[in-house]
């Protein structure tokens, strides 16, 4: 079993190389040249990527039951990456593109991988489980608003050099882990699964996250630039991303009591109905910075609850011999599928109608999947 501290360091790690890519990377294509529909493009890229990538890592994993050694292999291959974006971006968007797809491919191990272990190391202690993974959000924190402030002072272009940074220290946390091992995985697994997937609830939960995902694509994708256009400085930006977190880590910290009185159902219905009202509030603000503040702090339920109510659902049902599977498909459905289509269509909405236009439509996908997750409450209390 891996330790905290090594789980910690590694969700830190991970979120702060996050945290530099998902507020700022839009801001670095723009500067490099490329058009709204070529940065929507690049941007989808890591959505895409999560539909081949976590399943082929979940693979490997149980059939090594080596996660360290894979995470380091993987941290590595992001660092040199990293280094080579310039180069990249300098010699055309076909460049960017495929370098970009290698790039997000190696990432895709880190969170699924990550995951797996917190939950094995928690036992099923969700306030457990909050303690590690707030250490993501902290790391997501310092390096959006470290950075936010840096680029304001030495330029968007520098930012690739800044995510290298970030990478090193995410080879460093992996190193960290050793040679942790998987849980030994017993045969018929995958076939176990599939029978899993036949449920009606499972499905309906499938389902609810991929549309929350489509709905976070939004702020995924095009927050920055929406934030940018309204007249919002880098460090502005920053700011409140990090407020954003701030409330994230609050949750995480103090998030045991609401599942003990409410549940993990209920939690995971109500994060995705409050992601509705946050992406309206959004895209009707006029950039209008107290409705803005308020939608950043709805984080803490539209992130941090939802995401530990869908681990808690996902402890539930699978076994710790399929946790790195169970993990892979999530992260393929909601953020490979739901990433790839939400992408998109955040884009063709931006494009076609408006910005506010696009978190409107995040609005009504997020509605589409609250009922989802309550439609899967209802099965799960009926089975």
């Amino acid at each position: 079993m891996p330790g905290t501290s090594g789980v910690k360091a590694l969700f830190f790690s991970y979120f702060a190389f996050v945290g530099i890519t998902s507020p700022y990377l839009s801001l670095y294509f723009a500067d490099r040249g490329f058009t709204v529909a070529e940065i929507g493009v690049l941007m989808t890229v890591p959505q895409v990527l999560r539909i081949i990538g976590p399943p082929f890592w979940g693979w490997l994993a149980d059939r090594m039951s080596r996660r360290g050694t894979l995470l380091r292999a993987s941290a590595g291959a992001v660092l040199a990456l990293t280094l080579l974006l310039p180069l990249a971006s300098g010699a055309g968007y076909f460049a960017t593109l495929a370098l970009v797809g290698v790039l997000y491919f190696m990432t895709s191990a880190q969170a699924p991988l990550a995951e797996a272990m917190a939950l094995e190391s928690a036992g099923g202690d969700f306030g457990r489980y909050g303690r590690m993974r707030l250490w993501g959000s902290v790391g997501f924190i310092v390096a959006v608003s470290a950075i936010g402030w840096a680029l304001d002072r030495a330029g968007v272009a520098t930012l690739a050099w800044w995510m290298a940074a970030m990478a090193v220290g995410l080879l460093a946390a992996s190193w960290r882990l050793g040679t942790a091992s998987a849980a030994q995985v017993h045969s018929g697994v995958v076939g176990t699964i599939r029978l899993r997937l036949r449920e009606r609830r499972i499905q309906l939960f499938f389902l609810a996250n991929f549309l929350m995902i489509v709905a976070h694509m939004g702020l995924y994708v095009f927050y920055s630039l929406y934030l940018s256009g309204l007249g919002y400085s880098k460090t502005a930006i920053g700011l409140l991303w990090a407020l954003a977190v701030l409330a994230e880590i609050a949750l995480f910290r103090l998030q045991r009591p609401l599942f003990e009185r409410f549940g993990a159902a209920f939690l995971l219905s109500a994060s995705i109905g409050v992601a509705a009202l946050r992406f309206a509030l959004i895209g009707l603000s006029g950039g209008w910075l107290p409705v803005l503040i308020v939608a950043q702090l709805m984080h803490a339920v539209t992130f941090g609850l939802h995401h530990s109510a869908v681990m808690a659902r996902l402890h539930e049902w699978f076994e710790p011999s399929r946790q790195a599977r169970a993990q892979a498909l999530y992260v393929t459905v909601a953020y490979g599928c739901g990433g790839t289509l939400g992408g998109l269509m955040v884009s063709a909405l931006w494009i076609g109608l408006s910005p506010s236009a696009a978190f409107l439509g995040c609005s009504f996908a997020a509605l589409l999947g609250c009922a989802a997750a309550m439609a899967s409450a209802r099965q799960t209390v009926s089975s």
